[in-house]
């Protein structure tokens, strides 16, 4: 019973480590912060019943130089998320874990080091009866959702990476591991100690006429997860190849980008650390987006958007899943610091070979500030 429940956990961690991320460390800029407020509410449809999903975040972020070629980030969000099923209510709300991120370039930007923490801030050892529903939705791949979860234990990573440059092509590669510490998932769970990551990855960035052509390669390897110091399972190897194109011009911003995520099987230990299944919790997926940006004026820009995801049958026979979303931003900059801007995004597709129709929205008001 508590290995089922700490499964839940495992395809949180699979399911978030799908969407792609992204750091770009930006020297010699103003101390700088921004906030949101985000609503995202999901139905979801099969032949006997509707369960709705909604999810309020206020996450926060921050950019500090510390001196030259030293940077920190910071971000914390609190998240309100409610489920309801067969005429219940399941509630799940409190702060998520802080998280902390210092850059240093070193050698004329040449090579990067890049420490991260998450402090574990967060909200755990939940309620089994009336929060644990929720985490399990939350888990479902197949949502696009802006928080899955909420608190975890000390996390610590460490990055390296080196850049060049071969005429105008700009190269660069870097080596990530992550330490995941103890915590107790939820009321008499235990300690679950997740396991640690490893990380390379490869890019480039060119120029082809009036288009700048970006690729990225990205490995990712995991540790063993284990329960009161027991094994319970490993997430299998993942492979993501990345491919975008962006334009700019007086008139215009264009941004696309493709995603392929190839995932290994992942292992399950029984009760005596003996592997009992080697499986796809999740399929392979592919991914894509766009969006073009117009300045109205100087003060005024909209931004309109298209999202795809389709996820192939994992290999416990649920079948494949598909989301397209369509989004605009409308957007005012104040002055040339601040800036505010409302997001509208519609979502519809399917799960498991269509048996489960999806149906959702988010709206998202922003606000970002630069202080110098």
């Amino acid at each position: 019973m508590r290995n089922h429940k700490i499964y839940i956990l495992l395809m949180l961690g699979l399911a978030v480590s799908v969407s792609p991320t992204y750091a770009q460390s930006v020297y010699d800029q103003p101390t700088a912060g921004g906030g949101q407020m985000i609503y995202s509410h999901w139905s979801i449809e099969n032949s006997d019943k509707t369960i709705k999903l909604n999810q309020f975040v206020i996450p926060i972020n921050g950019f500090v130089p510390i001196q030259d070629n030293l940077e920190a980030r910071f971000s914390l969000a609190t998240v309100s998320s409610r489920l309801e099923q067969a005429g219940t209510d399941y509630k799940l709300s409190g702060l998520g874990d802080i998280r902390l991120q210092f850059n240093q370039s070193l050698v004329s930007d040449r090579l990067l080091l890049s420490l991260g923490l998450n402090l574990p801030t967060g909200k755990k050892r939940l309620d089994l009866a009336d929060e644990w529903p929720v985490m399990e939705y939350l888990a479902k791949d197949y949502l696009d959702l802006p928080v899955r979860r909420y608190g975890e234990g000390l996390g610590i990573n460490f990055l390296t990476g080196v850049a060049g440059q071969i005429g105008e092509m700009q190269l660069g590669a870097s080596v990530l591991y992550g330490y995941n510490g103890i915590y107790e998932a939820y009321e008499g769970g235990g300690d679950y100690n997740p396991g640690d990551m490893f990380s390379l990855t490869a890019g480039l960035d060119t120029p082809l006429k009036n288009w700048v052509l970006s690729g990225r390669v990205s490995f990712a390897a995991y540790g063993t997860d284990r329960l009161d110091d027991e094994k319970i399972f490993r997430a299998g190897r993942q492979l993501a190849l990345q491919l975008g194109v962006t334009t700019e011009n007086d008139n215009y911003d264009f941004r696309s980008n493709i995603r392929y995520v190839i995932r290994g099987r992942n292992t399950r230990y029984d009760s005596t650390e003996v592997i009992f299944d080697q499986l796809k919790i999740y399929g392979n997926e592919f991914a894509w987006n766009c969006s073009v940006s117009f300045d109205r004026s100087e003060d005024y820009y909209v931004v309109p958007s298209f999202e795809s995801r389709f996820i192939g049958a994992n290999e416990y026979d649920f079948e494949k899943s598909h989301l397209i979303g369509f989004g605009v931003r409308l957007g005012r900059r104040f002055t040339e610091d601040i800036d505010a801007n409302f997001g509208f995004k519609y979502y519809t597709g399917s799960a498991d070979g269509g048996d489960i129709d999806l149906k959702g929205f988010q709206l998202s008001l922003n606000l970002a500030a630069a202080f110098r």
